[in-house]
């Protein structure tokens, strides 16, 4: 077995990238804070989703994003 075959891995191009992405979702939940002797003084809170539209829509309830049926979205 040659040294190349031992280190190669399947390459991913960006199409199979970005379409495992929109298939399967993408969520990033950030919170960030920078306290002085126990005062906040900068509070960061941030939410990321990146899917396709029927992804979002299949969980967009279980992560807060949406109203749930028959509530009309504020």
């Amino acid at each position: 077995m040659s040294q190349q075959q031992m280190y190669s891995r399947p390459m991913l191009n960006i199409y199979d990238l970005v379409d495992r992405v929109l298939d399967k979702g993408l969520v990033i939940d950030a919170n960030l804070s920078v306290s002085l002797v126990g005062i906040e003084i900068l509070v960061i809170r941030a939410r990321i989703v990146v899917s396709g539209i029927d992804t979002f829509l299949r969980y967009a309830s279980a992560l807060g994003l949406a109203a749930p049926p028959g509530i009309p979205a504020k």
